[in-house]
């Protein structure tokens, strides 16, 4: 290769490897804060200065001695274990003893301390040894932090984190970058995990900017006493943490026991728009396998969770357009092993040891819920949950994908949208993919038109193709296996005329596999709600663009969020503007704050007519959607700049469209199309088959339901 292979400089491996560790502020004030706690520490305060990546943590632990002092830091050097069966009994955070030391390789590091009755406290700035502190002694750190000698009865540790990754510009730029609020959410996450398992502890947490001269607090651990319950407990802590998130009344205990495994825990009765309001601790440390949350999430899913909140709104919706998920907190204790300790460097379990046992047993929990909250009936249980027998020392999770029943979607013979089981020898369509440029189908058969098979031979009389199997009453053509529609082609289609005032019929050229034309039936209001909705999409874009997107001011227009949405809000407070939304958050308690709508365009004003749920609902759907990804913020720059309105290509920006206009507009597309029972012309369908052809997505209505489907293979007459 030309290069001689060498050892890397050992402080270059250093940093590399305690950037790999330490990869943000909220992890290293994890890491100090575990250490404050298995340090018996009973109040913790922490301080945080986002803008310059810095932090302190001071506690009243058991404190340090000067010569502990001097050790500290050093790569595995820890008091927590001896040897590696001390793992299995250990019951505190750290046991690597590498947490301090990635954290000082990557950022200014001072720690003072003191051990009860001892006469001196020191404090050490890194690398140098430790030094006493005195009144008069020059601190060599910001004053912003506060730092005194201890009192000879009093003992504790504080930690000062100076400009995390200094040393490393690159990796320090991107996670100044990050918004506020995703790294305040990360660290109220580990927070909470820390206080669901010692409640107890009073933890204060605030957030400063020494450029502004501002501190504020953050959240305040308050208001949990002995006397509570353990679910009691975890809802206070949940509710010091994020926020008002959810009423207390809500929060329902569940728990479970079962031989040597144990599972306590709350679970909310409402749904939440978070997703991330997930949590499961094994052990003390946090379950993060994606796959089984989904899993979870999927059970409160399948019995419609949160369908009766949604129907108590003012404002109706069409479909679902609004997720919401459950809420919980699982507390899990099982048997402790090494392999679930050693699995990742933040402490979390990905695979558990137990997993066998553990999973069942929660997702017997979770049906549980279900069952005594009346969303599951213990007479029916739902067929993808099936029923776990714990009896034996391991129980097994049910295969969802065997359990599960997938259904596909075909046009029923009264053209309504149908739900059949792909397994059942009668089916009619066993697979129907749709996507934007074909719609595919494979193995059509018995597509029937009950009573309308008189209507359909008129029509084609005066065709030069017979239907195969017409003398059978119940069903027209055979099976057609593998058939697609494509949209280039759907322009050369044949319309035929319009059957029995609900469909217009064509006839399209050799696509089967069969080489022979097929007769396709198109949904007519499925068509027409298809082009307006393209129209409106296309309009409402053009106002953006265009500057002529109406808004309405608002007046007494205000109600309560929590303070996890408040920060979300504020932080993309410019994307709605885009959208004609502007409002402005006004802080409140450490719970709550008050948001003022402002404006609102006329759309949604119309939409929304006075009912702020519905309003609060479709603003945080958006700021969610805007966090996980799921919705991109409009560039507007660009789109002026460089779109003419000739050529506004809609579906581009999609994505950037909030779900509340893909409602509204979609619903507004129902209404105005043509209806079942409308009587069409000919020349009327051919007009309406080619706007049709002209759609960027022709195969699917408004509600993403198919908007044709074919019924017949056609043969030429023998002379």
């Amino acid at each position: 290769m030309g290069q001689h292979i060498k050892k890397l400089d050992s402080n270059v491996s250093e940093k590399l490897k305690s950037q790999v560790s330490s990869v943000s502020l909220a992890s290293a004030v994890r890491e100090i804060v575990q250490n404050s706690v298995d340090a018996h520490a009973t109040t913790i305060d922490v301080v945080v200065d986002l803008p310059n990546l810095s932090f302190a943590v001071y506690d009243d632990g058991t404190g340090m001695t000067r010569n502990e002092l001097n050790i500290l830091a050093t790569q595995n050097c820890t008091s927590k274990i001896r040897k590696m069966s001390d793992l299995v009994t250990m019951n505190t955070y750290g046991y690597r003893g590498d947490a301090l030391y990635n954290i000082s390789n990557v950022s200014k590091l001072f720690i003072c301390s003191k051990k009860k009755d001892y006469n001196s406290t020191w404090l050490r700035k890194f690398p140098s040894k430790s030094v006493m502190l005195s009144e008069n002694t020059e601190l060599p750190i910001d004053p912003i932090w506060k730092i005194r000698p201890w009192s000879r009865t009093e003992s504790g540790t504080a930690v000062i984190v100076e400009d995390m990754l200094y040393n490393l510009p690159v990796r320090r730029r991107i996670l100044k970058e990050e918004p506020p609020f995703k790294s305040f959410n990360a660290l109220k996450e580990d927070m909470l995990q820390i206080l669901v398992m010692h409640p107890m502890v009073s933890l204060n947490v605030q957030c400063t900017d020494k450029s502004k001269g501002h501190t504020e607090v953050l959240f305040r651990s308050k208001n949990i006493t002995e006397g509570l319950t353990k679910h009691q407990k975890m809802s206070q802590v949940l509710r010091n943490v994020f926020g008002a998130i959810i009423p207390p009344d809500m929060l329902k205990k569940v728990s479970l026991k079962f031989n040597e495994y144990k599972i306590e825990g709350i679970i909310s009765k409402i749904p939440v728009r978070l997703k991330d309001m997930q949590f499961i601790y094994i052990n003390g440390r946090r379950y993060t396998d994606s796959m089984f949350h989904g899993y979870v999430d999927s059970l409160f899913q399948a019995q419609d969770f949160g369908n009766n909140n949604m129907s108590s709104l003012k404002t109706r919706s069409v479909g679902k357009p609004y997720r919401s998920h459950p809420l919980f907190i699982l507390d899990v204790r099982c048997p402790q092993t090494i392999d679930d300790l050693l699995q990742d460097p933040s402490k979390r379990i990905i695979k558990p040891s137990h997993i066998l046992t553990i999973e069942p047993l929660i997702v017997k929990t979770v049906r549980s819920f279900l069952t005594f909250q009346g969303y599951l009936s213990p007479d029916k249980p739902d067929s993808s949950l099936e029923i776990i027998n714990c009896s034996q020392k391991t129980a097994t999770l049910p295969d969802s994908q065997n359990q599960i029943s997938k259904c596909d979607r075909v046009l029923s013979s009264k053209m309504k949208i149908a739900r059949i089981n792909p397994y059942i020898g009668n089916s009619f369509v066993n697979k129907c993919n749709i996507n934007k440029n074909t719609i595919n189908y494979e193995r059509i058969k018995n597509i029937r038109l009950d009573g309308q098979k008189s209507s359909l031979r008129n029509k084609l009389s005066s065709s030069p193709y017979n239907i195969d199997v017409m003398q059978d009453y119940d069903s027209i053509g055979k099976t057609i296996t593998n058939f697609s529609i494509s949209k280039s082609v759907l322009a050369k289609y044949e319309v035929i005329n319009q059957v029995d005032k609900k469909f217009v019929l064509i006839r399209c050229p050799d696509q089967s596999i069969h080489k022979s034309p097929v007769l396709v039936l198109v949904d007519q209001h499925a068509c027409d709600e298809r082009i307006r909705l393209e129209d409106l999409f296309h309009n409402l874009l053009t106002e953006i663009i265009t500057g002529t997107f109406v808004a309405q001011d608002l007046t007494d227009c205000c109600f309560e969020v929590d303070r996890t949405e408040a920060d979300l809000l504020k932080h993309y407070q410019r994307e709605f503007k885009k959208w004609g939304i502007c409002y402005e958050a006004i802080e409140g308690t450490l719970e709550t704050s008050i948001l003022k709508i402002k404006t609102l365009p006329e759309i949604l004003a119309s939409k929304y007519n006075g009912d702020k749920d519905y309003l609060r609902m479709v603003l945080m759907q958006h700021a969610h959607d805007l966090k996980d990804f799921k919705k991109l913020p409009m560039d507007l720059p660009h789109l002026k700049n460089r779109t003419s309105i000739d050529k506004l290509y809609w579906w581009k920006y999609s994505s950037c469209v909030p779900t509340v206009f893909h409602e509204i507009l979609n619903s507004k597309a129902c209404r105005s199309a043509v209806m079942f029972g409308d009587e069409l012309t000919r020349q009327e369908c051919i007009i309406l088959i080619s706007k049709l052809s002209r759609c960027h997505n022709p195969f699917q209505c408004a509600h993403g339901r198919p908007s044709m489907v074919p019924i017949a293979e056609l043969k030429q007459r023998e002379p």
